[in-house]
């Protein structure tokens, strides 16, 4: 096999498969720069071919495994200190102590991910079926793969850049333009149990719309909480399925519950013998298709309307990356409790330019015949959540875009959104460098997202799963004007300060699933908007722009310091600047253990702290 053909650029999928499990290792097993330079003899024993195109490609570098006694050798086109690097196309992996030292070139990301998941094996509890698990994964690297790969194809062919389109389009686009996934997860497009044809009728990324299927359940069966002290007085179903539903159903069925379902969980489900039962007893009725379609959204799982007034966030026993997409109780029971803080905090943490989506109830059956186990898994089966929809027609109102694909660079484009927005905004002020632009440009993107998440952890304990994918932004022009912040399930509240708030009785139970040790709320807190959103948004534009990392990192920090309450947190927020490290979630290791629903977390060096000693 000549050089040439070892180099020949990979497919798109491919790339972004093997930059996501380079990075996702690296950063978890510490290895936070993995260049070498020639000078120093670090390439003396590669072939001079091999060398010559290295560096040709960017920075060489060479990562040890010691476990396994394998070496990778490749290059980066851009490095970055908080790793989320870019990297050349050619990789080889060679075996240490042969006679021939032989390269063997790297042309697959399921060849890539065997090495790392051979070496994660070696250094793995010995109690852990590794073989196994090394092969569960791998399957699932491949799927993910294949899924990319599908999703690129249908970018090529169908996409157009986000921020030309305007409106509900752009909002509805970016919902569905996530096509490579999270930047630090070995598995982020896996969808195991979608068929092909699955995909076709229900991916997000391949641009799909469905009608939801209904149930009607006898309201014994049914188990609901809202939001409001009124719990049935609500409009969660659209005016036009409770009207359709009506000449379904009995005269004696008219005070049934409506229950929406996607339609891949609806024929999962009514396979099953407990579904059956409750079918043929007539205290749950199929009614079918029904309303208006639904487009599903960034999680796959959650759907949206543009004629109604809730998002329904449903259950899906698809595994989605880590996790089967359930609704078990405890997660409804925390989304609602953290539903009901944030109500109360509302008046006082919401303004023009900040708002927390509320989650406005949920509902489920739990027929009290069934099983415990029966029960639990109907619960989670069919638990629909209801969540307030900022966009519905008419609009009178910028409309915001997921975060996620705003920072991601699409297949039909040089540069992610985010980098057209900073320039489309840049356009009014001629004068200025981008880099003096750009400073202006992320101090205010700051100030409508980090410094109002920051303050709601300082003055009320809450810490916010204000993640990329959980984040919206709306952009006038491309300047970021408001934002949003949906998702409450991962909401983690400081038991201590939600006791010296009064929350108990009112909001919460002392034993409510939303409370944490502060301790831990602030580790979140660190991880979901320091290291993975702002992170991300800081890595993105310094490579989109040129502007060195540690600058703008620098102005992330001048931000938290001018914020008008860092005086009452100073020690909490001087430890954020300075701390040597910040928690990063070990996905990769989590993953191969199989750790989804406990991961483990590593430290990452803190880029905050590194700043003010570079800049």
């Amino acid at each position: 096999m000549t050089l040439d053909t070892v180099t020949n650029r990979r497919n798109q999928a491919e790339t972004a498969a093997i930059e996501r499990l380079f990075n996702a290792f690296l950063r978890e097993t510490g290895v936070f720069d993995p260049t070498v330079r020639a000078e120093g003899g670090a390439l003396a024993d590669l072939p001079p071919d091999i060398v010559s195109h290295l560096q040709a490609e960017g920075l060489p570098m060479r990562v040890k495994l010691p476990a396994t006694a394998v070496e990778i050798v490749g290059s980066l086109t851009y490095f970055s200190a908080f790793g989320h690097h870019r990297y050349g196309h050619s990789f080889w992996l060679r075996q240490a102590g042969g006679q021939e030292k032989e390269l063997t070139p790297v042309l697959t990301a399921s060849t890539l991910a065997s090495a790392l998941l051979h070496e994660l094996a070696e250094s793995a509890p010995p109690s852990l079926p590794k073989t196994e698990l090394v092969q569960t994964l791998l399957v699932q690297v491949e799927n993910s793969v294949q899924k990319t790969n599908t999703y690129v194809e249908y970018s090529l062919r169908e996409g157009r850049a986000l921020m030309l389109r305007e409106g509900i389009e752009r909002f509805f686009a970016a919902e569905q333009a996530m096509v490579y996934g999270h930047p630090f997860h070995p598995t982020p497009k896996s969808s195991q149990g979608f068929t092909a044809d699955d995909m076709t009728r229900y991916a997000p990324e391949l641009g799909a719309s469905f009608v939801l299927h209904y149930f009607a359940c006898a309201p014994e069966i049914v188990r609901e909480v809202s939001l409001t002290d009124q719990p049935h007085a609500h409009d969660w179903i659209p005016a036009a399925v409770s009207e359709a539903a009506k000449s379904k159903l009995t005269a004696a069925q008219q005070s049934y519950r409506l229950l929406p379902c996607h339609p891949w969980q609806a024929e999962h489900v009514k396979s099953w013998p407990s579904v059956q039962s409750l079918l043929e007893s007539g205290l749950l009725v199929d009614l079918g298709p029904l309303g208006a379609k639904v487009y599903p959204t960034s999680s796959v799982r959650t759907v949206w309307d543009p004629n109604h007034a809730y998002f329904f966030k449903l259950p899906l026993n698809v595994r989605i990356t880590n996790f089967i997409r359930v609704n078990p109780l405890d997660q409804l029971e925390r989304t609602m409790d953290a539903s009901r803080v944030m109500a109360k905090l509302a008046p006082v943490v919401q303004d023009k330019a900040f708002t927390i989506l509320q989650e406005a109830g949920y509902r489920t059956i739990a027929p009290q015949a069934a099983t415990p186990e029966e029960q639990e898994k109907l619960i989670e089966s069919f638990a629909a959540i209801f969540r307030e929809n900022p966009v519905v027609l008419p609009l009178d109102q910028d409309l915001p875009i997921v975060v996620a694909s705003a920072l991601e660079e699409p297949p039909h484009s040089v540069w992610p959104p985010i980098m057209d927005a900073v320039r489309e905004s840049a356009k009014k002020q001629p004068h200025l460098a981008l880099s003096a632009w750009l400073d202006k440009w992320l101090r205010q993107y700051l100030d409508i997202s980090l410094v109002p998440l920051l303050r709601l952890f300082v003055r009320h304990g809450v810490s916010m799963e204000a993640h990329v994918q959980n984040s919206m932004v709306a952009l006038r022009d491309g300047w970021p004007v408001h934002f949003y912040v949906r998702d409450l399930e991962g909401v983690s509240i400081s038991r201590e300060r939600a006791r010296e708030q009064d929350m108990f009785g009112r909001c919460l139970s002392e034993n409510s699933p939303v409370l944490y040790a502060e301790e831990e709320a602030w580790s979140r807190f660190q991880y979901y908007v320091i290291v993975n959103h702002v992170g991300h948004l800081v890595c993105t534009l310094a490579h989109g722009s040129s502007v060195p990392e540690e600058k703008l990192w620098h102005i992330v920090g001048d931000v938290i310091r001018s914020a008008d309450f860092f005086p009452e947190a100073q020690a909490l927020l001087e430890n954020l600047l300075e701390s040597e490290t910040l928690p990063a979630k070990a996905n990769f290791i989590s993953s191969f253990q199989r750790r989804g629903e406990r991961p483990l977390y590593v430290p990452v060096p803190n880029p905050l702290a590194q700043s003010r000693r570079k800049v």
